[in-house]
């Protein structure tokens, strides 16, 4: 399925009723999103504003469709919410809890490629589509409706790039986080690839980073495909190792993107070549 949310989207909230999962319940409700069920272990028959929960993945699936799991519970038991989930067929998973082990996400991002499912993390901030639904914990605060998609890693990037693009008064068609670990289930590649076919995506903002590879591989991508949507990256932490972020920067231009230095430049960037047009 795709990564991107749309209304009707129903959502499986796992570990509910920790206080993050609370706390985001409530926050995504307000953005009417559409959660049918949550799952923690030992609570069943409880409610969490209004949310009917249970002990098992399987027994929500039994009783309401379910596209889409959010996870919040402890990073100790992350892989084993996670399996259930996949076991039970879920395609979109993501996973907000921070910290958990490379060998577990290795296991996890397996499974989920021989069951033919997404995950979206660890440590992601989740994915807001304005107008339609929003699952993790990306903040309302500085997210507009409109035709910019903001892909970003590490969790709270996101808001620094939707603020350069508030500033402007531009809005998202869609902001998405991947999570900041040396090992994710999802990268640039597929979320470019799933917002090449978005016809409420106009222009892409990355938010790119010195670590790991996903930037050399998406350079790649975008050279090797012909990528026909304008993208604009800016890279966080380019201080703590210059030299490789100058290397990113150098293949992002290369293969047509626009590098900014300066995070303040995109939405005015966007907007001028708006008024241009």
């Amino acid at each position: 399925m795709s990564i991107l949310l749309r209304r009707a989207t129903r959502i499986l909230v796992q570990g509910v009723t920790t206080t993050e999962g609370r706390q985001n319940t409530s926050l995504m409700l307000e953005s009417k999103t559409e959660i049918v069920a949550g799952v923690s272990p030992g609570r069943y028959g409880q409610e969490v504003m209004g949310v009917p929960v249970y002990d098992k993945v399987s027994e929500a699936v039994k009783r309401h469709r379910i596209d889409v799991s959010v996870i919040f519970v402890p990073k100790n038991a992350v892989m084993s919410a996670a399996m259930e989930a996949l076991d039970e067929g879920i395609k979109l998973i993501v996973i907000c809890t921070n910290g958990i082990p490379v060998t577990e996400t290795l296991k996890i991002k397996q499974a989920a490629e021989k069951l033919g499912c997404t995950i979206i993390g660890p440590g992601s901030a989740g994915i807001f589509v304005p107008g339609e639904s929003k699952v993790g914990t990306i903040s309302n605060e500085y997210v507009l409706e409109g035709d910019v998609s903001v892909i970003a890693r590490t969790m709270g990037n996101e808001v620094k790039l939707c603020q350069s693009l508030f500033k402007e008064e531009l809005g998202e068609s869609a902001v998405i986080s991947l999570g900041g670990g040396d090992i994710i289930g999802t990268g640039y590649i597929e979320v470019l690839e799933a917002l090449g076919e978005d016809p409420r995506t106009e222009v892409i903002v990355i938010g790119g980073e010195t670590k790991g590879r996903l930037e050399e591989d998406t350079a790649r991508f975008i050279q090797d495909s012909g990528y026909d949507k304008p993208i604009i990256a800016y890279f966080f932490n380019r201080e703590s190792d210059s030299t490789t972020a100058h290397e990113k920067e150098k293949l992002f231009r290369e293969a047509g993107v626009t590098v900014v230095e300066d995070i303040w430049e995109i939405g005015q960037i966007i907007k001028d070549s708006t008024v241009e047009e």
